[in-house]
């Protein structure tokens, strides 16, 4: 018996249809975008990072900057004296900022300041919330002199402070808007957006042209080829990588002689890439019926046919497995027969034979 179930499961196995893989073991890696990061002399760090992640492809260049910078400081720890605050001191909302702490060593401190006291004015400006301390500080020069005025108890006190200065570190960044080109008919399957040549010359130390592949979908030549979101295309048939227009330009044309194209690509700190793109138009489906009969669907990402009624006599589905963690292209087969007696689902891991609806054992 178990040598029937075998030569019955292996016969089936060798029967159904599969996917084209991919053989190389190229690991994408993780969701690490980042393109370069430089030490200036001063301290301050710069890095370029893709911010990659949009259905429709859209992408951005993070740039941030990262260096220390001295601020003026008198040291209070402050909060905004609402409502239940203002209760809870027996004094009106919003009348000043309740003081919660003073920083150690700060002039706030040196002037004795107390938590609980309530920071009316400083140098004759209320302040009510807390952003207008941060305000008034960031034009403070070191070593000024300032007076404030703070309620302890039911008692006004005037107070005099010696602005410090504080050092921070501090990153302030931006998003740069990439370039979009124009596409009329899809022949890879990405996506794609350029990074203006001001930038790149900043990244990569001189000008050059770089293109980002933001999404790829699943089941194009630009996927079965390896290319994933994120990767940044270098070169085109050995040759630097043209302008986004131009490269997306080259595509439309190649494909609709069914040329093929080999694209370099990078992505974060991994190693470079290499993968051959057979452009041809993939929108397209195949559909074969033949009612109660035969059916056939046939497209880039799937197929499937079908025998008998509704498939009850025989019915069998590919399709790729949207996995971008690795360039590998992974399948998954789906093969039913004589309603659901014989069941065969082959995985990228593993396949898994269910026989008489119970019996069931993976391979």
């Amino acid at each position: 018996m178990n040598r029937l179930l075998a030569t019955l499961v292996l016969l089936v196995t060798m029967a159904l249809p599969g996917c084209v893989t991919h053989h190389e073991t190229y690991y994408v890696g993780s969701s690490d975008y980042v393109l370069a990061t430089h030490d200036r002399p001063n301290g301050a760090k710069d890095r370029y990072e893709l911010i990659v992640g949009s259905a429709r492809g859209d992408a951005s260049l993070r740039v941030s900057s990262e260096y220390d910078r001295d601020r003026p400081f008198l040291g209070f720890q402050v909060l905004e004296l609402d409502k239940a605050s203002a209760e809870k001191r027996g004094v009106r909302p919003y009348t000043g900022l309740l003081v919660k702490g003073t920083y150690p060593q700060s002039s706030a401190l040196l002037a004795g300041v107390l938590a609980g006291d309530i920071l009316l004015s400083i140098d004759g400006k209320e302040t009510v919330y807390v952003p207008q301390l941060a305000e008034i500080e960031a034009r403070l020069a070191a070593d000024q002199k300032v007076h404030a005025k703070v309620l302890r108890g039911q008692n006004e006190m005037d107070l005099e402070l010696s602005a410090q200065v504080l050092r921070e570190r501090v990153t302030d960044s931006q998003d740069v808007a990439l370039e979009t080109p124009k596409v009329t008919k899809a022949y890879a399957g990405v996506n794609l957006r350029g990074i203006p040549t001001v930038w790149t010359e900043k990244i990569y130390g001189t000008p050059r042209n770089a293109v980002v592949v933001t999404n790829v979908e699943v089941g194009s030549p630009a996927w079965t080829a390896g290319i994933r979101g994120g990767d940044v295309i270098e070169a085109v048939d050995g040759a630097p990588v043209p302008p986004v227009q131009e490269l997306a330009r080259a595509i439309a044309s190649r494909g609709e002689q069914g040329q093929s194209m080999r694209w370099r690509v990078t992505r974060g700190p991994g190693e470079a890439f290499e993968g051959d793109l057979a452009l041809h138009d993939y929108s397209g489906e195949t559909k074969v019926w033949f009612p109660l009969v035969f059916w056939l669907e046939d497209g880039a990402y799937s197929d499937s046919w079908s025998v008998g009624p509704f498939g009850l006599l025989l019915n069998n589905r590919n399709n790729y497995v949207a996995d971008s963690s690795t360039r590998a292209v992974k399948c998954r087969n789906v093969f039913n027969a004589v309603l659901g007696l014989i069941h065969v689902e082959t995985g990228p891991e593993e396949t898994e034979v269910r026989l008489l609806w119970f019996i069931s054992f993976n391979t």
